[in-house]
């Protein structure tokens, strides 16, 4: 954890560095090295800026520009009238599973409540043109997986996705949804009523991007990043070969070290041909069950630590 975000000013001046366009986190953390304190980089000069590694004077001018514009105030006003906040890399409630992974967000806006490190969470995604048997599936799974004390982790998207978070609201379970777009633009526009009774429910929606941001389709492969980031694994219910719930599975195993999973679907159905794939070439287990997910994940020591109980520790 970085410790110069100890201090509530030096907070706020990280906070915006983090809340800039085109500032990420490890941008942020070059300045910082370089220059000194998250306010000291604020208080900087062009010339400081571009003697940064990796920094020309044509990218200082441009951040510096964004800077200016950046109204975190505004984007913080916003955040405690409907319930949220802003969660930087290095504060106490930035998700733990999410610090040791490339890229991780330097920023999270968050709504409601982010479930408690010790909650074990798991990410149930598909495809939007979800079947019959695919949201049963999917309702099936979520069941158990509340029933067993896990939070399960989502997109918000149609299809798999909202029928995974209906099904831990209407049994009282803890889900978060992880966006494509900001907190004050959710989409799909029309899960805005789901997306609060989540909130109301002590469930959470987060995004990286600035509250006001509209979805565009290159967001949506860095919001799986953080689907699985946060997740101690991910299953897939009807995933076609290219999808985004594959994309999430993929960074799982390969970038996140967690486990996928897949449920098979019939055997002609191409909403469930990546599902097969990826258990053809050995990279996810078959589950048919939440009774399979909570096996798997005891497993792995990281997971089976977090499932307390229910691992027998």
């Amino acid at each position: 954890m970085d410790q110069f975000v100890i201090e509530e000013p030096e907070r706020m001046a990280w906070c915006r560095l983090l809340a800039t366009d085109g500032i990420g986190l490890d941008t942020a953390r070059r300045l910082v090295r370089s220059i000194g304190s998250p306010s000291t980089v604020l208080s900087a000069n062009l010339q400081q800026w571009s003697m940064v590694e990796g920094m020309t004077e044509t990218l200082a001018v441009r951040l510096r520009k964004a800077l200016a514009r950046t109204n975190l105030k505004a984007e913080s006003r916003w955040l405690g009238r409907n319930g949220g906040s802003h969660v930087p890399f290095g504060s106490m409630g930035y998700p733990p599973l999410l610090i040791p992974c490339p890229d991780p967000p330097g920023m999270l806006r968050c709504r409601g409540q982010l479930p408690p490190i010790d909650m074990p969470c798991v990410a149930i995604v598909g495809t939007r043109r979800a079947t019959t048997y695919g949201l049963r599936q999917a309702a099936r799974l979520t069941r158990g997986l509340i029933e067993q004390g896990c939070c399960v982790v989502s997109g918000g998207a149609r299809g798999i996705d909202a029928e995974v978070h209906r099904t831990a609201l209407r049994l009282g379970g803890r889900t978060v949804v992880v966006l494509g777009s900001g907190l004050a633009q959710p989409y799909p526009p029309e899960h805005e009523g789901l997306f609060e009774r989540i909130v109301d429910h002590g469930g959470a929606i987060i995004s990286e991007v600035h509250i006001r941001q509209s979805p565009r389709p290159g967001l949506f492969p860095r919001r799986n990043r953080v689907i699985s980031g946060i997740s101690h694994a991910v299953v897939m219910v009807e995933a076609p070969h290219r999808s985004g719930a594959m994309i999430t599975a993929r960074l799982a195993v390969e970038e996140h070290g967690r486990d996928a999973m897949a449920v098979p679907g019939p055997a002609d159905a191409s909403t469930s041909a990546g599902c097969h794939r990826a258990i053809r070439e050995g990279w996810a287990y078959l589950v048919t069950s939440a009774e399979d997910v909570i096996t798997c994940l005891q497993s792995d020591y990281t997971a089976s630590v977090a499932l307390g109980v229910n691992s027998g520790a």
